[in-house]
């Protein structure tokens, strides 16, 4: 640990305050290759806080390798931007396209970067090495880096889920909750005893469908009918066999059904549907929504706004539910990458070779620390068996959106690092940070957690099917007709469904329902499962 935390030591020992400008010598041997002063524009496909022009350990990074990074974050529609970005051919240095690189790939807006990481970028080699053939594009090209690597020892953590504050399920005496239907009893009667928070009503279950996060709208059910993250489609890894779930009355319909009854009887927010993502957060920080169904990244600002607020019994448990109770759930994840989604570096870069060098430090041990942990002594500690932990003050500290926003611009997740532990056997990530899982539980959460007789809220579910070795079957890149179908159906998902869940009859539901299973079944759906239970069959075969 001492030996790898030697250059980033020498940077932090220089920093007197948090709130002190760095100005201190700098790692010679990354900086000698190049270190004259330059800056670098990067924009990112995720919406955010503006980051600050100045941030502590962008000084850091700065003084190490003479970069600069500009980032822009996305505001409004991600295809209008794109759309003028590509007319225009302007460019920034770096792009993380979301899942919209594949315009960037059709409007051959990336560069190839497996030449350049041979080369110059000894870091991305030693990380990317057991996948180098997982990441080329169709072309044999390597255009972006995923963010996430598997490394180390995986470590389990919770990403979809329907969440529920955790002071229902204490009122209601900590019941096993299987199935939606307990679930949304749980809420309707927690509801129903408390129709007002703070002098506002209570939401009983919220939705976003903001832009492409409508996600949480139309892939929810393939949870409840016991398959993962897989998006549109569930997968028999056994057999190989696809099931386009999508139009599929006993899962689609039946989940979308049950949300109409719902908002019918007034438990789904009126404003579901048009509000904007910004708003979805301000709602569930706000304390008054019971339950949703999401992924923990997109909630996660929500939930250290309700934490620093001291609202602890606001805050979200995750739940794994099925529609029947004798369905296995698979919430949980095997560590993957998001193939084909990921950094990227644009044709509008001017110098390459130091872009790629600078990706390669951001993924140096020691730089991972730093974007990671932070700075040793400020935000974190070290004990005496090189154990990486936080002290009660750090913690508190780092609950603070502002302190966040000044340390680091909450930003740094955007660059290519590792998942798992670390040579050491510490982890990457602080969340996952055994010491750190523990210390930040509440109180709220040991007396939920001992009620259950598990120790963490990964142990309330199932772990990841070891057969899936294709996951994520979203991830897979798709040919330009099958593209074609993907985005059709997106916007037919953008259309139908919240037309289903606030028709007034039954009659007005089934009439949407007939409409958007016609209309999808006028695209191209066989051609788009074929092409997809091919490569899913050439993953599960070649990523043995």
């Amino acid at each position: 640990m001492n030996k790898r935390l030697s250059a980033l030591l020498l940077s932090a020992s220089c920093l007197l305050s948090m709130m002190f400008t760095v100005s201190c010598s700098v790692n010679p041997g990354w900086k000698s290759k190049s270190h004259d002063p330059v800056t670098f524009r990067y924009f990112l496909n995720a919406p955010g806080d503006r980051v600050p022009n100045h941030t502590l350990i962008g000084e850091v990074i700065r003084e190490q390798t003479g970069v600069t990074i500009q980032y822009e974050r996305i505001v409004g529609e991600i295809d209008q931007k794109l759309g003028v970005m590509i007319a225009g051919k302007d460019y920034p240095d770096f792009i993380y396209g979301g899942d919209k690189t594949y315009r960037l790939l059709e409007a051959k807006a990336l560069i190839p970067l497996e030449d350049l990481i041979t080369d110059h970028a000894p870091n991305l080699q030693r990380l990317y090495e057991p996948f180098w053939e997982r990441l080329k594009a169709e072309d044999g090209h390597i255009y972006t880096l995923p963010l996430s690597v598997p490394t180390g020892k995986p470590t389990r953590w919770i990403n979809a889920a329907f969440w529920v504050q955790k002071k229902v399920l204490k009122e209601a005496g900590y019941p096993v909750i299987r199935t939606f239907d307990e679930y949304v009893e749980l809420l309707r009667n927690y509801w129903h005893k408390h129709p007002f928070y703070e002098g506002q009503p209570t939401i009983p279950f919220e939705i976003l469908t903001y832009d492409i996060r409508n996600f949480t709208l139309t892939t929810a059910m393939q949870f409840l009918a016991g398959g993962p993250n897989d998006s549109r489609v569930m997968v028999d890894p056994a057999s190989g066999s696809l099931h386009f779930y999508q139009t599929d009355e006993s899962i689609t319909r039946r989940y979308y059904k049950k949300l109409n009854d719902m908002f019918l009887e007034g438990m789904i927010d009126r404003e579901a549907f048009v509000m904007t993502y910004e708003q979805y957060l301000e709602k569930l920080a706000g304390g008054r929504v019971l339950g949703m169904f999401d992924q923990s990244w997109q909630i996660q600002e929500a939930q250290l706004a309700l934490k620093e607020a001291g609202k602890f019994e606001e805050m979200y448990a995750p739940l794994q539910l099925t529609f029947e109770a004798d369905t296995r759930a698979e919430y949980l994840e095997n560590a993957a990458m998001n193939y084909g989604i990921g950094l990227g570096v644009s044709v509008g870069c001017d110098d390459p070779v130091r872009a790629i060098r600078f990706v390669d430090y951001m993924a140096s041990e020691e730089a991972q620390l730093l974007r990671y942990w932070g700075i040793e002594g400020q935000q974190y500690q070290i004990s005496g068996q090189g154990r990486l932990y936080r002290t009660e003050e750090q913690r508190t500290w780092l609950h603070n959106k502002r302190n966040r926003l000044h340390l680091s611009g909450d930003i740094l997740y955007y660059w290519p690092g590792s998942t798992g532990t670390m040579p050491d056997g510490n982890s990457y990530d602080p969340a996952v940070q055994p010491e750190e899982v523990q210390a930040e539980y509440s109180d709220v959460d040991k007396e939920l957690l001992a009620a259950y007789g598990v120790q963490t809220y990964e142990e309330l579910f199932h772990p990841p099917n070891p057969k899936r070795i294709y996951f994520p079957a979203w991830s897979i890149e798709l040919s330009d007709e099958a593209k074609v179908f993907d985005q059709k159906l997106s916007d037919l998902n953008k259309r139908y469904p919240p037309q289903m869940v606030v028709a007034e009859t039954k009659a007005e539901f089934d009439h949407y329902w007939r409409e958007y299973v016609g209309a999808v079944s006028r695209l191209d759906v066989e051609g788009w499962l074929s092409e997809l239970k091919e490569k899913i069959h050439k993953r599960q075969t070649d990523w043995q």
